[in-house]
């Protein structure tokens, strides 16, 4: 019989945490200005303040895009490995923080208007490797705020820090959030819809419990409903899982034997094929696919690491687990290297800025595309290397790259071939600026919205007027010192197609 007073001491032990967002600790984009708090990433700290009111309000966080036209304007940039991407690209994300580590229960997003964007939510453990807790689709919910609390899953560490990710193409105007709330434990397992005769069965299960979950998590298809995994774990591993193991692999073999000739020739049809054709159907592949191909055979080893395969890569989409060990891998595949995203990638110092230059000066001498948005290692000694190595640069994207400064902007003077340039949210200033666009003469995208060091956005414009007939966008949001002389300016750029004078 299980003591009462025992139960309660232990919920105690165990109770559930409510902490609101301590700090915010990076993120891709907002529609505030740095120098305003109105529409900031930081109005998502602290409780919520408007909900369950709905409208557009400064005191929430919005992030700058929404819609499809900025998939459909002139501007527009295309995704590169796009066999990686999944049927979600997740255009926006913040890095939330939190006071204390817990073991998440539940999280609930106050959204406060056009709801719907979120799609994932993930965890950082103590030593910065992240884990997904929710991951789904967008969702069309109407004009009602609400609190968006989705099922999670169940993950062995405790976490202060949450990354969530945002797409938002089929709204039709941004989303807005008010607070973001984490209920969790300082205990492993606790559950609180549980009662709490079954919660103490789950605390002397221990290690059991931890394990149980595990496998659920394996989503194993095609189990039989009477095969019951929590029922007992240890009956599901010594009795059931092996006969229905058996049976699967019985069914596999008399499914061979029905189809001899067939099965004959499975084993053999690669080794059969030549490289090139081989070589040709794995370029269809994903990068994780052509990592798990290199771990085969030799033979699959040699082919998935053909240089031939990596003239592109996208680690955007695997932010999450590209490191400084990632690249250092990759780089041995790289010589033909010519267009990288690495958006987003080297969160909480997990790749450093010495680690991504030695990468530069393996792979780096025929990039003509390179997407550094959002990663806190891009200071001035990369962008310096960069200047000096990457000299085919066509394309450069440094958005929200805040460790920037004069010297690594002046280094990028002396690339003559940009036709796109993205310093959305840098500290770059006026002087480095001009030399850019002067030695840029075939420059056709220029963005530097909420670029606030910038002293004269009307020199800004006349330096375009004179030394880049080419362009095509330009993009001023929120830069407070153009006047109607610098937009005049702009009228002798004959080819421009879009202009964002916003704010």
């Amino acid at each position: 019989m299980v003591d009462s007073t025992t139960i309660s001491d232990n919920l105690q032990k165990v109770g559930l945490i409510e902490q609101y967002v301590q700090d915010v600790i990076g993120f891709s984009s907002q529609y505030g200005s740095d120098i305003s708090i109105s529409y900031t990433a930081y109005n998502i700290t602290g409780k919520p303040s408007k909900y369950p009111d709905y409208g557009d309000f400064p005191q929430a966080f919005v992030m700058r895009t929404y819609g499809r036209w900025w998939n459909e304007a002139p501007s527009r940039t295309s995704t590169f490995m796009p066999q990686s991407v999944g049927e979600i690209d997740s255009q926006d994300f913040i890095d939330i923080e939190f006071e204390q580590p817990v073991y998440p229960c539940e999280i609930n997003i106050y959204e406060t208007y056009n709801p719907g964007a979120v799609v994932s939510i993930w965890a950082a453990d103590p030593y910065g490797k992240w884990s997904m807790l929710w991951e789904g689709e967008p969702q069309e919910v109407g004009h009602v705020s609400r609190i968006f609390s989705p099922e999670l899953k169940r993950i062995d560490f405790p976490t202060r820090v949450l990354r969530v990710e945002f797409y938002h193409l089929h709204l039709d105007y941004y989303t807005e959030l008010d607070a973001i709330l984490l209920k969790g434990s300082k205990e492993f397992g606790y559950r609180p819809s549980k009662t709490a005769a079954s919660h103490y069965d789950d605390m002397k299960l221990g290690n059991i419990g931890k394990l149980t979950s595990q496998i659920l998590e394996l989503n194993i298809q095609n189990i039989p409903p009477q095969i019951d995994i929590t029922n007992s774990l240890s009956t599901f591993l010594g009795e059931e899982l092996p006969r229905f193991l058996s049976e699967v692999q019985e069914g596999c073999h008399l499914n061979y034997n029905s189809k001899n000739e067939i099965g004959k020739l499975s084993g053999r049809s690669f080794d059969c094929l030549p490289d090139e054709t081989v070589l040709k159907i794995f370029g269809y592949l994903d990068l994780l696919s052509l990592c798990r191909c290199a771990q085969v055979s030799r033979h699959f080893r040699d082919l998935a690491t053909d240089s031939l395969l990596y003239t592109e890569l996208n680690l955007k989409v695997y932010w999450y687990c590209t490191t400084s060990k990632a690249l250092e891998t990759l780089a041995g595949r790289c010589q033909y290297l010519q267009k990288l995203d690495l958006s987003w990638c080297g969160s909480l110092k997990s790749i450093r800025s010495c680690d991504f230059v030695n990468f530069l000066n393996q792979s780096g001498s025929q990039l003509t595309h390179l997407r550094l948005n959002s990663c806190l290692f891009a200071n001035d000694t990369v962008i310096i290397k960069v200047a000096i190595i990457c000299k085919n640069l066509k394309e450069l994207a440094l958005r929200n790259c805040s460790e920037i400064r004069g010297p690594g902007f002046q280094a990028l003077s002396c690339l003559d071939g940009l036709l796109y340039l993205d310093l959305y949210r840098t500290l770059i200033e006026l002087g480095p600026l001009q030399d850019i666009l002067q030695n840029s003469r075939h420059l056709k995208h220029l963005n530097i919205g909420s670029c606030v060091h910038v002293s004269s956005m009307d020199e800004v414009a006349q330096t375009l007027a004179s030394c880049n007939p080419h362009l095509i966008s330009v993009d001023f949001w929120k830069t407070y010192s153009l006047t109607p002389a610098g937009v005049k300016a702009l009228g002798h750029c004959s080819n421009l197609e879009e202009v964002d004078l916003g704010w």
